[in-house]
């Protein structure tokens, strides 16, 4: 596969999952102002800094920050924009993907564009933000189904699982930033909510409940522990880190004796960083910290992929090997 389509990919299903994800982050604060008293300046710019946005022009009141980052398209992180770029990424490889992912994808970037989107993001946020989740998640399903799960499929689902890695660390800090509990509430009932509206924003609320757990933790250090290292719920940070590292592989190609190439390095150094850490340890240490550490790792593997697969000079795996033989 040349790099242009791999890239292409890679980043269609990035910004599908930072479109929704973007989706989840507004909807989990929204509905946490709703249930819980938070100081107005703590209100909302919170979601900004953990997209990165230091420099909002604007007021940050719940109206401003919920167009901007839902409609601005000169926003890289908003709804419409992420959209805007996943249907011309998919455009550039509609001789990859299958007819009926991109009729969806260029479907629903045109329900963006229009009024319809509008007028249900006007009357109720919560099922504008829902339905956004929705297109990610039916985009996926056709591809799965619709798509040859060859080299193209495994940059597809690279892109997801990395996006979503980085995503979830930020959701989870959303509770850093903007509900960070005085030493007197930690434990408390409504500390404990808050870890549930975290959990129920990831879509972790059922599988959470129904994970057996051999000794009892509070309820603020399983969720975490759920989120941070699950092995079998599809949003945990270290299940996506490790769909990561099969994908990478299967992608360089598994020839005897190749040297691991960079990207599968930076992978398997945040996977040994999970791995060597228990959720007391991260909560010893820090909660904020660690998600900050992984949002920056996430950042790293992201370098390193484009280094080795997507870069101009950049020599295909199995060249690469050769040249080191």
């Amino acid at each position: 596969m040349i790099s242009r389509v791999a890239e292409h990919c890679f980043w269609l299903a990035r910004y599908l999952e930072r479109a929704e994800n973007t989706a989840r982050v507004l909807e989990v604060n929204h509905t946490l102002l709703l249930d819980f008293h938070v100081p107005v300046e703590e209100q909302w710019r919170p979601l900004l800094i953990i997209s990165g946005i230091h420099d909002y022009p604007d007021t940050p009141t719940g109206e401003h920050v919920q167009a901007y980052m839902a409609w601005d398209r000169d926003n890289p992180f908003s709804i419409a924009s992420s959209l805007a770029a996943a249907r011309e990424n998919a455009r550039c490889i509609r001789e990859v993907i299958s007819a009926e992912m991109w009729e969806r994808v260029n479907f629903y970037h045109l329900w963006v564009l229009g009024g319809t989107a509008r007028g249900v993001y006007d009357a109720n946020r919560h099922e504008f933000y829902a339905q956004v989740r929705r297109i990610n998640q039916l985009v996926h399903g056709i591809a799965d189904a619709t798509m040859s799960h060859g080299e193209a499929w495994e940059f597809f689902k690279l892109g997801t699982y990395l996006e979503r890695a980085s995503q979830v660390a930020r959701i989870m800090d959303v509770k850093y930033h903007t509900l960070l509990p005085k030493a007197e509430e930690v434990g408390s009932p409504v500390d404990n909510a808050h870890w549930v509206a975290i959990l129920m924003s990831c879509s972790g609320y059922e599988p959470f409940h129904k994970t057996p757990r051999p000794a009892p933790l509070d309820p603020a250090a399983a969720v975490a522990e759920f989120l941070f290292f699950d092995p079998l719920f599809p949003r945990s940070i270290r299940r996506c880190v490790w769909e990561c590292e099969g994908a990478v592989a299967a992608a360089a190609g598994n020839p005897v004796g190749r040297e691991p190439t960079p990207a599968e390095r930076e992978i398997a150094g945040l996977l040994g960083w999970l791995d060597r850490r228990t959720i007391g340890d991260i909560i010893r240490d820090g909660l904020h910290e660690a998600l900050t550490h992984v949002v920056d790792r996430v950042h790293r593997i992201g370098e390193a992929i484009h280094a080795t697969f997507f870069a101009a000079e950049v020599k295909p795996p199995a060249a690469m090997s050769q040249s080191h033989g």
